[in-house]
């Protein structure tokens, strides 16, 4: 299937490059580019770059380690991200005017949202001990992790003084891996005396085929849309430009091999206090279930539907004479637990041609707090721009406090 996806669309592109490939003396008949690009974050209001680094190396968390995260803990807390990596080529013909930009593009795609409480981690990381003689409710948990290949085209239009810009894309998906883990009850209650341990827990998991799990594997498909529009206005004598975008509103069903697991029961255990979550003590003598249902051990196979986790963008951007402009906007991720993000950039244009591009950016919102970098583009030479973002400034320097790291860098050629 993407073989044959990934034919047909190198002989589309080949036949639409006709034209353009007349002698060098001619007026070129078409605007041709190509980028490569790469982007990826995590970020959280609690979980610090220390930890994170120490959790994905399989370091030793110490006691260090974990306070750093909990004393930052809220009751309910947000740890995500996403990475993108691909190419898109451009097509614009010259002949006619406001002929439609084409664009084709190929993405390999991963989003991360997991919330969970204060209790959740205390418990997890520390043990039991400090809720004897207490119930902690440790449910309103959730985990999403889905990874896949997006097979996108794009067309868009250029706008005016007075009317405004526009463009859709519809994406084919290959869906690769996913994971959605939902426990909204899971209730603790530990003795004061440490005989006994109640545990009540609902919670269901479904997960893509785990036979197969190579990279670029096709365990479902799926589509999706998006669309922007801009336009121009003058506020006090300052002209400027406000663009909606909604991206990623699509879907993946994943096939008939994926695996559903299901639990719905209340256990007892005797005599048992679990002083690390990493090192317990057996509990194979001390259990005994109401149910017969063991804890997500009972799996079928279904199918099951994914919404992609989509992004809806309202920023505006008005310009202060030839060398500044500031743009202000908010996102929504929505079919996530990610907050609304509030962010503000200003931009110094430099070189007589504008070819340099000087951005710095503030926001608070998504899955952390606050966060600041910079945006850097320039222009190399007639035929080749660079850009660069690191939203998160200085996190290697202070990775103990800084809750976030990310960065995008992207080539374009144009011919």
């Amino acid at each position: 299937m993407l073989k044959n996806i990934f034919t047909l669309v190198v002989v589309a592109l080949l036949f639409s490059n006709a034209p353009a490939q007349d002698s060098l003396f001619k007026t070129p008949k078409a605007e041709q580019s190509i980028d490569f690009g790469a982007l990826g974050y995590l970020n959280s209001n609690c979980i610090n770059n220390d930890f994170v680094s120490a959790f994905y190396y399989g370091n030793f968390l110490n006691r260090e380690l974990r306070d750093g995260v909990s004393k930052k803990l809220e009751e309910g807390n947000l740890f995500g991200g996403m990475s993108r990596v691909g190419f898109t080529y451009t097509y614009h013909s010259l002949e006619g005017d406001n002929k439609p930009v084409f664009s084709f593009s190929i993405f390999d795609r991963s989003h991360l949202d997991m919330f969970f409480t204060r209790k959740m981690f205390n418990t997890y990381f520390y043990g039991n001990q400090m809720y004897a003689g207490e119930r902690a409710p440790l449910g309103n948990f959730s985990l999403d992790f889905i990874r896949y290949q997006q097979f996108r085209f794009g067309w868009s239009w250029k706008g005016d003084d007075t009317h405004g810009a526009y463009g859709f894309a519809v994406s084919l998906l290959s869906g690769e891996s996913d994971l959605s883990f939902r426990m909204p009850t899971a209730d603790l209650y530990t003795a004061d005396n440490g005989t006994y341990l109640d545990f009540k827990v609902a919670a269901q998991v479904d997960k893509t085929d785990p036979r197969n799990n190579k990279f670029f594997a096709q365990n479902g498909m799926g589509a999706s849309a998006d669309f922007f529009y801009e336009l121009p206005y003058v506020f006090w004598n300052k002209p400027g430009k406000i663009r909606i975008d909604v991206k990623d509103l699509g879907f993946i069903r994943w096939n008939s091999k994926s695996m559903h697991y299901a639990v719905d029961s209340s256990y007892h255990y005797d005599g048992v206090t679990i002083p690390d979550i990493f090192n317990p003590p057996t509990l194979a003598s001390g259990l005994r279930p109401d149910s017969t249902l063991g804890i997500l051990k009972d799996g079928k196979m279904r199918q099951y539907t994914t919404a992609l986790p989509g992004l809806m963008d309202i920023h505006t951007k008005s310009y202060y004479g030839k060398s500044i402009a500031f743009e202000k906007g908010l996102t929504w991720r929505f079919n996530t637990n990610a907050k609304l993000y509030y962010y503000a950039k200003i931009h110094f244009l430099l070189g007589r041609a504008r070819t340099t591009d000087i951005g710095y950016v503030i926001g608070y919102g998504g899955y952390g707090r606050f966060n600041s970098g910079l945006d850097f583009t320039v222009d190399l030479g007639k035929h080749y721009s660079f850009s660069f973002m690191d939203y998160y400034l200085f996190s290697d320097v202070t990775a103990q406090s800084t809750t976030g790291l990310g960065m995008f860098v992207k080539l374009v050629a144009k011919f």
